[in-house]
């Protein structure tokens, strides 16, 4: 059975999805009440118009890391291994708690020292509902939208999510 929610295909007669833990019993979804919602319930987070993502390899440096989260007024970069997969995500929240104070030499060092390693993720399928549901159950602020081998193709913010709804509202 596919979760309504995050669109994990689950085995057939499940309670609940394996994947986002929400009910498969169907008296257990709430009926959309308004267009917005039933866009949110339904709609996959593609149609967020995600931007292309900024993407390092392994070997960046912390320096360099920062500079283009900068230059691009991106709160994170991608860090991504020999074949494109998503390896890693860099943002701000690790350049505040783990370098201020800390490192002085950052062009020394490699983004991969301070990334958080194999970060969670979601397909283009996963719906508007499943990545809220995320970022409000983790406190993401940034989750990688990937492929089916793992590739970036985007990364999902509160923020695009908050003007999504307010254009559709």
């Amino acid at each position: 059975m596919i979760c309504p929610v995050c669109s994990h295909d689950n085995i057939a007669g499940t309670d609940e999805c394996a994947e986002c833990l929400a009910s498969l019993a169907q008296d257990a979804l709430p009926s959309p009440k308004t267009t917005a919602e039933h866009s949110i319930m339904t709609d996959s987070v593609l149609a967020l118009g995600l931007p292309e993502p900024e993407c390092v390899p392994l070997d960046t440096s912390a320096a360099e890391a920062v500079d283009r989260m900068r230059a691009r007024r991106f709160g994170y970069v991608l860090v991504t291994d020999e074949d494109g997969r998503l390896v890693g995500i860099f943002t701000e929240r690790d350049v505040l708690y783990k370098i201020v104070g800390e490192v002085t030499d950052l062009a020394s060092l490699p983004v991969a020292r301070y990334m958080t390693r194999n970060p969670t993720s979601i397909p283009a399928s996963a719906t508007i509902a499943y990545a809220l549901h995320l970022q409000s159950v983790h406190g993401f602020r940034h989750i990688p939208v990937v492929d089916a081998a793992g590739r970036p193709l985007g990364v999902l913010s509160f923020r695009r999510i908050g003007e999504y709804i307010e254009r559709i509202a």
